[in-house]
C-alpha cells in the first residue's frame, strides 16, 4: 500500500451497533484508496472488533488496536503517532459521512496551504444509522456551522463534528488536552487558531447524529458548558484572542445565554451562577446581567 494523504481515526467504546454503518461509510470514500483507517477499541465490552475484523481482512487499509479502557481524547492522542496520513480526521461511530467528504476536505488543505484545518456543513439526523443518502432524500435539516472567523470561533466552536486537520500541527502544538472530557478537540483547534487560519467548506458533507445520549449531547450539556468557559477564560489570557475587538462583550453575552439556558431549561440556579457570575465580571455595567444574578443567582427568586 502507498502512503495514505489522510488517516481517519475512529475511537469506539459501546459502539457495537454504530461501527458497521461507520466503516461501510469510509470503505465507500471515493479516496479510499489513498486512506487508511485506524479504529482504536477502547476495552469496549460489545462486539465493534469482531466487526472490524471482517473489515481489517478485506482491506488493508484499516487496523485495529484493542486498548484497555481510555477516554475519547487518550484514544486520538494514541493514534496521532500511529498514523501515516498527511491529514487527519476524526470519524465518530454514529456519524455518517458523504462519498466524497475526504476527497474534497483533502483537496481544500492541498489547495491551501495556509489553513490548519477543513470542516463542512453537516445533515442533521435524530435516528441511528441514518445515512446521508437517506438524510439528503428526506430534505434532513442543514448545520449551517459559518465562515471562519477568530472572534467566532472563540465564541464557540464551529467545526461541527467531522473536521480534517494536518498531522504535521502537533508537532509543533501537542495533543489533545485529556484534561477536558468532552471539549479537548475545542481547545485544540483553538490553538491551531492562535497560529493559522481555518477554512470553511460550503455545504453539507457528513451527517451530524443529534441525540442527548452522545458526548456532547443535551445530558452532558452542565460539563461541556463548564469546559468550554474554562477554555476561553484561559484564551482571553493569550494573545490573539484577548486583542480581538470587542471580544469581552461578545463572550459576556455568550456566557450569561449559557447560565441562562441552565435557569430556564434545567431549572438549575446553582449551575448556572458561574456563568452569569462570568459574565458580569466581563461586562460589568450591563444592567441586565447584573440584574440577573442579584436577584436570580444570589437572592434565589424565580
Amino acid at each position: 500500500m502507498t502512503e495514505p494523504i489522510v488517516t481517519a481515526i475512529v475511537s469506539t467504546y459501546s459502539a457495537e451497533r454504530f461501527i458497521r454503518g461507520c466503516l461501510q461509510d469510509l470503505v465507500a470514500q471515493t479516496l479510499f484508496d489513498r486512506m487508511e483507517v485506524l479504529v482504536i477499541d477502547s476495552g469496549s465490552p460489545q462486539g465493534e472488533s469482531v466487526i472490524c475484523e471482517e473489515f481489517v481482512q478485506k482491506y488493508p487499509q484499516i487496523r485495529l488496536i484493542r486498548t484497555e479502557r481510555e477516554p475519547l481524547y487518550a484514544a486520538w492522542n494514541r493514534a496521532i503517532p500511529l498514523a501515516r496520513g498527511k491529514y487527519l480526521t476524526n470519524a465518530n461511530t454514529d456519524d455518517r459521512h458523504r462519498a466524497d467528504f475526504m476527497e474534497i476536505l483533502v483537496a481544500a488543505l492541498e489547495n491551501q496551504p495556509e489553513a490548519a484545518l477543513v470542516y463542512s456543513e453537516q445533515l442533521v439526523s435524530h435516528t441511528e444509522n441514518e445515512s446521508y443518502a437517506e438524510c439528503a432524500r428526506r430534505g434532513a435539516r442543514v448545520r449551517r456551522w459559518p465562515a471562519y472567523t477568530p472572534a467566532d470561533l472563540l465564541l464557540r466552536c464551529i467545526t461541527g463534528s467531522q473536521p480534517m486537520w494536518r498531522k504535521s500541527l502537533h508537532a509543533e502544538l501537542g495533543v489533545f488536552n485529556t484534561d477536558y472530557h468532552i471539549a479537548a478537540d475545542y481547545e485544540m483547534w483553538l490553538r491551531f487558531a492562535s497560529k493559522y487560519a481555518l477554512l470553511r467548506v460550503s455545504g453539507p458533507l457528513g451527517v451530524l447524529y443529534d441525540s442527548p445520549n452522545t458526548i456532547s449531547g443535551a445530558n452532558s450539556r452542565l460539563v461541556l458548558n463548564r469546559e468550554v468557559l474554562a477554555i476561553q477564560q484561559e484564551c482571553l489570557r493569550q494573545t490573539p484572542w484577548r486583542t480581538l475587538p470587542k471580544v469581552r462583550k461578545l463572550l459576556a453575552a455568550e456566557w450569561f445565554g449559557r447560565g441562562y439556558q441552565h435557569i430556564e431549561h434545567d431549572r438549575n440556579v446553582r449551575a448556572a451562577q458561574p456563568f452569569i457570575r462570568a459574565a458580569v465580571g466581563l461586562d460589568p455595567t450591563n444592567l441586565r446581567f447584573l440584574k440577573t444574578y442579584a436577584l436570580r443567582c444570589l437572592a434565589g427568586i424565580q
